[in-house]
């Protein structure tokens, strides 16, 4: 039984199908070929995008849907040469990286994959039905209990493993309780943002880029990105922190892009035409289901997507960690086969997907003014800092800037950015402490297009060894 018919509960309900059970996916929305967002999806209406690793292990999962989605008007983007991307340092270096991100409207990436899983052999929806609560005893959840979302009856539906695929409305932590679990650990870090989004059609006069993505990076509070959609429209979507949040109003759109401390988005917005209005949310803070840490639990009780570990949709994480949230049940359906002890050890083996996530998402938002939660470790603090200065180092050495990319789209774990090349580039680039300590050994054996440097004569001794000199 999967509770939820999003991205995250339409992939797992695919891998649970492959894995032979019989699946029913319980949606409260209706479900239809229509590809509009849906009212459980309230963040369907803002700019979402599909990492490159989401990408390429959607394609593993549903083989041939990268393309019916391109045929459908997604867009591939070249996150080297068709992203500009914008800091406070300045714009990126571009360059061919053939790498490719997936941009496209949220509601059409989940109509061609609800199409693509509802046609399998085993798997049924049972739409217009929300989760009400959960039945079970003696350390398994039994069945679901669910009611019609518009006020009807209520029904039991009794199932071997239950999926909480619910998204940042989750009450798995009051149906847990409720059959007698201890509370489940809870961390939220909230940095207070706002997002604001709107239709554009494209001027005739196309500029150079598919993407203009212009970053919230600290001091700066405010934030922008365009981002190519099915039918040749521009989803644009403006985001900022406290007193430099957008509004609603569609007159204060264009003059809150001029804002920006990057005039390429709203240079581009003044030769587009509107075609809807503005569409507001301030729902963005990281929170998450710590499922890894509560003894005991259910043996057959997961939580995936939103409902285990949400992101602020600034950093455009959550889709890809669904899609590879999925793989990772794959595996972990091969190596587990009994559902003695299943999800215990599911949550554990998910846990380093959603460590990397959150490190990313909570140490960016913890750099902004207002950001309430818990301070960075002296760990996040070290890569938030060297972060910023592979940043910088981006805007001109393609280089920095490709190992940046890569560790944004989840091709590379942070550690990649203190690499010798990378430190060579910055060292070179008299940027960050690489450039104070001007002797990193590893640069001119990894990089060629650093100069060597003649080693320094050694002092004469002044004495026998072990002397002062």
């Amino acid at each position: 039984m999967v509770c939820g018919g999003g991205l995250a509960g339409l992939l797992v309900a695919r891998v649970l199908a492959e894995g032979g059970f019989a699946v029913t996916v319980v949606e409260p929305d209706p479900v239809g070929a229509s590809a509009g967002p849906r009212p459980g999806a309230p963040q369907g209406h803002h700019a979402h995008g599909l990492f490159v690793r989401g990408v390429r292990v959607l394609e593993e999962l549903l083989p041939g849907i990268v393309g019916e989605l391109t045929a459908r008007g997604a867009v591939a983007v070249d996150v080297g040469a068709e992203y500009a991307l914008a800091s406070r340092f300045g714009r990126g270096a571009s360059f061919v990286a053939d790498k490719h991100m997936l941009a496209a409207g949220q509601p059409l990436l989940e109509a061609a994959v609800r199409r693509r899983v509802l046609a399998l052999r085993g798997v049924t929806v049972l739409a217009g039905h929300r989760a009400d609560h959960l039945t079970g005893y003696d350390g398994r959840v039994t069945g679901v209990v669910v009611r019609e979302a518009t006020g009807g009856a209520c029904r039991l539906l009794e199932a071997d493993l239950m999926v909480d695929a619910t998204g940042r409305a989750s009450r798995a932590d009051r149906w847990l309780t409720a059959l007698g679990y201890p509370a489940v650990p809870i961390s939220v870090v909230d940095a207070g943002l706002a997002f604001a989004s709107r239709l554009y059609r494209p001027p005739a006069r196309r500029p150079p880029w598919q993407v203009c993505h212009v970053m919230i990076t600290p001091p700066l509070a405010r934030g922008g990105i365009i981002m190519p959609i099915e039918g040749d429209r521009w989803l644009v979507t403006l985001c900022g922190v406290g007193s430099d949040r957008p509004t609603k109003g569609e007159r204060d759109f264009l003059p809150y892009a001029r804002t920006l401390h990057q005039p390429d988005l709203a240079d581009a917005l003044e030769e587009a035409t509107a075609l809807s209005g503005v569409t507001l949310t301030h729902a963005g803070a990281n929170r998450r289901r710590h499922l890894d840490r509560l003894t005991p639990q259910p043996h057959n009780l997961i939580l995936v997507g939103d409902a285990a570990c949400c992101f602020n949709p600034l950093y455009a994480q959550g889709m890809t960690a669904a899609v590879l949230t999925a793989r990772t049940l794959r595996s972990h359906l091969a190596r587990h086969p009994s559902l003695e002890g299943f999800a215990p050890a599911f949550h554990r083996a998910l846990a380093p997907l959603h460590d990397a996530c959150w490190a990313q998402a909570t140490t960016a938002d913890t750099l902004l003014a207002g950001t309430t939660g818990p301070g960075l470790t002296r760990r996040q603090r070290l890569l938030a800092r060297h972060s910023q200065h592979v940043l910088a180092a981006g805007t001109r050495d393609p280089v920095a800037q490709e190992a940046f990319l890569d560790v944004v789209h989840m091709l590379s774990p942070p550690t990649t950015l203190f690499t010798p090349r990378v430190l060579a580039r910055l060292a070179r680039l008299r940027i960050g402490p690489a450039a104070q300590r001007g002797q990193h050994r590893g640069r001119c054996r990894t990089d060629p297009g650093v100069r060597r440097r003649a080693p320094h004569p050694r002092r004469p001794r002044l004495g026998p060894p072990g002397t002062r000199r």
